[in-house]
């Protein structure tokens, strides 16, 4: 293995050490409670229950579903709205979002006001980055590859959503709870790590799986729309190569998005399979910077 391969296996076992996932209840236990309250829902018989009327009954359950939660998200955070960014993340959002298998999903992309690096996505096409991860990035092909993985989450269609399945319904009501104790990141951490959970036991895949795949599916919209997929590995590299005093920015995200062995492997292996010679890929570092500078200046004493 060559030098460069080595250095990530050596760091990401590092965070994989500090950032075990089984030690994250220690940091956040209210989190075990809402887990095990969901798990609940999902025992009783509400599949017998005749659906409920709804106004918004021409939505499918998973729209219904991805609305309730981005409410519950927008009354936790500040949306950020300047219009040159916003229009900038939007148009790339849409850019990747054609390339996806799914077109029955109204994609929307929403920058939250916040310092914490984090990006995640709720079901019926939702997609959120923070101002934090806006400032983190370098250039626009690594905020495509973030917007492409979480577009990447959004492809699995979950089966559960055509049951009237609480469990999944219930995570719209997390926010709620989380918020007062954490904080508004709490609050979308812990509806993250809730969907999850529902995704993963109506599709019988691990976190891991569904990481991967999303990776996969990310590297494909990268190419397909112009973007250097290589970007996917630059973000996990500079999550590696943080300081310490980075660490509580984007220990959320790291979480629910971890970078292990296994992952920058398999990121390096899809990327090896993309037919990309001859191709012309977009990284435009100076077109992102000059966009999100007004980001950049709430953030530069950061460091």
């Amino acid at each position: 293995m060559n030098e460069e391969g080595s250095s990530y296996l050596e760091t990401s076992s590092k965070f994989k050490k500090d950032f075990n996932l089984k030690n994250f209840p220690r940091f956040c236990p209210l989190f075990l409670s809402c887990l095990i309250l969901l798990n609940g829902c999902a025992t009783t018989a509400e599949y017998d229950r005749p659906p409920a009327a709804s106004k918004n009954s021409h939505l499918s359950e998973e729209q219904r579903t991805g609305e309730a939660i981005h409410r519950e998200i927008l009354a936790s955070f500040h949306p950020y709205t300047d219009p040159k960014v916003v229009e900038y993340v939007d148009v790339l959002g849409q850019s990747l979002a054609a390339q996806a298998k799914r077109h029955d999903l109204e994609y929307r992309f929403t920058i939250l006001y916040s310092e914490k690096i984090y990006a995640t996505s709720a079901p019926g096409g939702y997609v959120y980055v923070t101002t934090g991860m806006l400032n983190f990035l370098q250039n626009e092909a690594e905020l495509a590859a973030v917007l492409a993985h979480e577009i990447g989450e959004q492809q699995t269609v979950d089966r559960r959503f055509t049951k009237r399945d609480d469990a999944i319904n219930a995570a719209a009501q997390v926010g709620s709870a989380v918020g007062p104790m954490f904080g508004p990141l709490g609050s979308l951490a812990s509806l993250g790590l809730v969907l999850l959970q529902a995704y993963n036991e109506s599709s019988y895949k691990t976190p891991g799986q569904r990481l991967l795949e999303s990776d996969a599916s990310a590297m494909k919209y990268l190419m397909n729309a112009g973007y250097d997929p290589e970007a996917l590995l630059d973000v996990q590299e500079h999550f590696l190569k943080s300081g310490e005093k980075m660490t509580p920015y984007f220990f959320d995200y790291y979480q629910s998005r971890p970078i292990t062995e296994v992952r920058i492997l398999a990121i390096k292996k899809e990327f090896q399979k993309l037919p990309l010679s001859g191709k012309s890929l977009i990284t435009d570092p100076v077109e992102y910077q000059e966009v999100t500078r007004g980001v950049r200046e709430i953030y530069k004493t950061m460091h």
